[in-house]
């Protein structure tokens, strides 16, 4: 006899508590991706009202073609330096800034 999925008939709601409920890390990875997506968002946005392609960007920013790629996907957490870099290219100032977040202080163990 098969074995019934169970997500098959359930809400995405009803997926993602349930998922939560068994990894209580789930919530913070998730916020870590959607961060880093909206950084991508940033990037490429900028980029794109200054009507730079990637390669221009990248010669502006002293960096590859391929850097910008990947940072704009998503796919990597970019270093400091190369926001930096990208950010003097587009004539602006990079400013990095911690918000709250539901969790609170975590103390170390």
């Amino acid at each position: 006899m098969a074995k019934k999925n169970p997500h098959v008939g359930s809400s995405v709601g009803d997926y993602v508590r349930n998922r939560m409920a068994r990894e209580t890390d789930l919530e913070k990875r998730v916020q870590v991706e959607f961060d880093r997506l909206a950084l991508a968002r940033n990037v490429k946005r900028l980029r794109e009202s200054h009507k730079l392609s990637q390669e221009q960007l990248a010669v502006l920013a002293g960096t590859k073609q391929p850097a910008i790629a990947r940072l704009e996907s998503g796919k990597v957490v970019p270093r400091i330096d190369l926001l930096q870099k990208i950010a003097r290219a587009l004539g602006m100032r990079l400013n990095v800034s911690f918000s709250s977040s539901r969790g609170g202080i975590r103390k170390a163990s």
